[in-house]
């Protein structure tokens, strides 16, 4: 798009921004995944990758077809109207924001287990931490992709170089992962749900494609090669600690990885992991908040949300947007109650299961009201995809929502009530200022007409 976000991002760094998004502090995470299900978690996670890959082609189409920033809400907003866009577009920033919490917890346990520190100093370092980002995620983006790139791609290396240690550390033993599931099947389906979690970012991509500087069809890349790079990175983690240590262990373990190093006396690996997994946090943060601000920015673009949004800084970065974001990160890593990290797996499945499904919904509309739209990359057996990827959502926001208690539906439900209140707020406005408010849709037929 002309005077639009400037197209900085090449492929590699495109899966690094969608990885990095999906491979946050796992040696932090992993116990609640072993308490799930045990080392079966890595069955778990290669089940729940393979069910989602319809949904990364889906996304794959789409976002070739319609490679702007908003990604989701504009393709919902084609298919099912100017309402129902912004209902996603709200649920997508939920996805968004309330990641960076996890960010804060990751870091503050993983610091912990070099010096300890109280729960205000993990406030305050949270807070600091979010204070710079804000100032880098207003720079040129071909310098955020360069620093992704560096912490991400290093991330992997150092990841699956430390998981080959423990497998031949000499303390690794097979029997020691049983039993593989030790919550049987009940244990397998629940975190093949709940781990959905962990692969909340390739849908980061739509909110990028717009600066995007690789052909379109080869857009389907990012989505399998950040997914696969995900499945690889935690597949080991799982293997490499759940052969030294019992699942008892880990799952009453503050922050896994350095604690096995420390057990097998390689304590100077602990400290590699823990610095490798501060970094690693510093990618999720920028992915999640780069998103974040694109989000608002399409909303924008659509009337949605207001026109500030939409405006650029010199370095082409939604800036207003960004300090939206700044101020809900901040919010919700200092000021939101402890139990918030509790309530993040039943909400991230809730809310992801809807976003998938009015995308699948979505994208059986569009193939069937605009088969005329360019597709530079168009997937075989589309509507079979559609349909599995329906299935998938459906069974996502059941088990969800099964396992969601009372606080998470009370966070949700206030959630609900604010975006309620901006959509009523833009629908005032589109009566009382219909020249900046009248809805619009962006769509391979509006945008350039769109654009000035």
């Amino acid at each position: 798009m002309e005077n639009g976000l400037r197209k900085e991002l090449k492929l590699s760094g495109m899966i690094a921004m969608a990885a990095g998004g999906m491979v946050a502090a796992w040696m932090v995470e992993i116990r609640y995944w072993f308490e799930l299900s045990g080392v079966g978690s890595v069955v778990s996670l290669v089940t729940c990758a393979v069910l989602v890959l319809p949904l990364c082609f889906i996304y794959a189409e789409m976002t070739s077809m319609m490679p702007y920033a908003g990604g989701q809400n504009i393709w919902v907003t084609n298919a099912l109207g100017w309402n129902v866009g912004f209902g996603a577009c709200w649920l997508v920033m939920l996805l968004y924001v309330m990641a960076m919490p996890t960010v804060a917890y990751g870091i503050a346990s993983m610091v912990g287990y070099l010096v300890p520190i109280d729960a205000l100093q993990t406030k305050i370092m949270a807070a600091v931490i979010l204070v710079v980002w804000f100032f880098l995620s207003n720079k040129e983006m071909k310098l955020l992709a360069r620093l992704q790139n560096i912490l991400f791609w290093s991330t992997l290396a150092v990841s699956l170089t430390a998981s080959l240690i423990f497998v031949f550390s000499g303390h690794w033993s097979i029997q020691t992962m049983e039993p593989i599931f030790p919550n049987g099947f009940s244990g397998y389906t629940a975190a093949v749900a709940l781990l959905i979690m962990k692969f909340v970012g390739f849908d980061l991509i739509p909110q990028l494609s717009e600066e995007a500087k690789f052909p379109k069809k080869d857009l389907w890349k990012a989505f399998v090669g950040s997914l696969g790079c995900t499945v690889l990175i935690y597949g080991m983690a799982v293997v490499g600690v759940g052969g030294i240590v019992t699942t008892d262990w880990i799952v009453n373990t503050d922050i896994v990885d350095p604690r096995v190093a420390d057990l097998i006396g390689m304590h100077w690996l602990g400290v590699v992991i823990v610095v490798m997994g501060a970094l690693t946090c510093i990618t999720t943060l920028s992915s999640f908040w780069l998103s974040a601000s694109r989000i608002l920015y399409g909303a924008a673009k659509q009337h949605q949300m207001t026109a500030r949004f939409s405006k650029l800084n010199k370095n082409g970065q939604p800036q207003t947007a960004n300090i939206v974001v700044g101020i809900l990160s901040i919010y919700f890593t200092v000021f939101a109650p402890d139990e918030w990290v509790n309530y993040i797996y039943a909400i991230y499945g809730l809310a992801a299961g809807c976003v998938y499904l009015l995308v699948a919904v979505s994208f059986l509309r569009l193939r069937s009201a605009h088969p005329e739209w360019p597709r530079p990359y168009r997937i075989k057996a589309g509507v079979l995809l559609g349909v599995l990827g329906i299935a998938f959502c459906a069974w996502v926001i059941y088990t969800s929502a099964i396992a969601t208690d009372l606080g998470a539906w009370v966070v949700l439900i206030i959630y609900a009530a604010l975006g309620v209140a901006l959509w009523a707020y833009a629908k005032a406005m589109q009566k009382r200022d219909p020249a900046n408010w009248a809805p619009v849709e962006l769509s391979p037929d509006t945008v350039g007409r769109q654009e000035e």
